[in-house]
């Protein structure tokens, strides 16, 4: 101890030294792991480097050009696509009085489109009403909720438009149109109300609203409202569609009965004797013919009578939001 007392500088020092030496070798150590650790993540980089650079289409200038042509070239078919769909019209200043001289006016006109075409209306909600297009509430009623004129004047369009086509193909008759709930007087599911909802895609900012009609046609009148509804300016999407054929009284065709085979009947009878093939003859047998039908002979017979068809529809049209105007000022920036 008196060693220690008579050295109490060297000993102190030689205490710090020996601290010192461990600190440094726990630098040294940790510092040589995050070494090892930082060559390794520079290796992977690297790897992926060479990956990228030996991958084709290598980035060169001529690639990086041919990568903006297409750029361009793919920008131009989305404005391409999206002019093949049908865009909100513009409804300004409505109010309850002008939708209703709307509704009014529309109604009328697809009365007397109808009645020009041949294509006979199904009757209205109440007796010896008219048919109201699904609008029937909105005719009774003498306000209408202002948020509900917009969707309405929407819903009344669209049915005006896809209306006009089963009138150009010269339907029979129309049975039914069923569209979606508009406001909180009208219940999903129920009478001309369809239980789907409108549809939004925020990619292309469309909207997308389900409708249903049914209408009895012949099958070439079917083809030509399916013709018309492709070839149609607005974006059509069919859905579903159901053919109800007439009943059984009235369904056209008869079946058919299948024929025996001649040989197979002339190896029975021959085998029912006894006789092989090549032992001898045996006298063909007569197969009974069913004598034509005797015509009639009178003028105006009808040979065949095709029965319409039931057709139910399910499709959905999609339209687009108008695109901001040009003359709009740009919302101003916080700084």
């Amino acid at each position: 101890m008196s060693w220690i007392k008579r050295n109490l500088a060297f000993v102190i020092s030689l205490a710090v030294a020996v601290a010192l030496l461990i600190g440094g070798a726990v630098y040294l150590f940790s510092a040589q792991s995050e070494a090892e650790a930082a060559s390794g993540e520079l290796e992977a980089k690297k790897n992926e480097y060479d990956t990228l650079v030996k991958r084709e289409p290598y980035p060169n200038a001529k690639n990086i050009e041919l990568a903006k042509a297409e750029q361009v070239r793919v920008a131009q078919l989305k404005t391409e696509s999206l002019a093949t769909f049908s865009q909100y019209p513009a409804f300004t200043a409505l109010d309850d009085a002008s939708f209703k001289a709307l509704l009014a006016r529309t109604v009328g006109e697809l009365e007397r489109s109808a009645e020009r075409r041949g294509v006979k209306l199904p009757s209205g909600s109440g007796s010896g009403s008219k048919y109201n297009f699904t609008f029937d509430t909105q005719r009774r009623e003498l306000r209408l909720a202002p948020n509900t004129l917009q969707p309405l004047a929407l819903a009344l369009t669209d049915i005006r438009e896809f209306t006009e086509i089963l009138f150009s193909s010269k339907i029979h008759s129309l049975v039914s149109i069923k569209r979606t709930a508009i406001g909180t007087n009208e219940t999903a599911g129920s009478g001309d109300i369809l239980s789907k909802k409108v549809g939004t895609n925020t990619v292309v900012a469309a909207g997308i609203h389900p409708y249903e009609v049914q209408f009895q046609c012949f099958s070439s009148e079917l083809g030509e409202v399916l013709s018309r509804f492709v070839a149609a300016s607005n974006a059509y999407v069919l859905k579903t569609i159901n053919v109800e054929r007439p009943s059984a009284d009235g369904a056209e065709g008869s079946a058919e009965t299948a024929q025996p085979n001649p040989a197979m009947g002339m190896m029975a009878l021959m085998s029912r004797y006894g006789l092989r093939p090549g032992m001898g003859t045996m006298p063909p047998a007569t197969q009974p013919t069913a004598s034509p039908p005797a015509a009639s002979g009178k003028v105006g017979d009808i040979v065949l009578e095709q029965k319409p068809i039931k057709v139910t529809l399910g499709f959905e049209v999609v339209r687009l939001a108008p695109p901001p105007s040009a003359t709009q000022a740009p919302k101003a920036t916080r700084r």
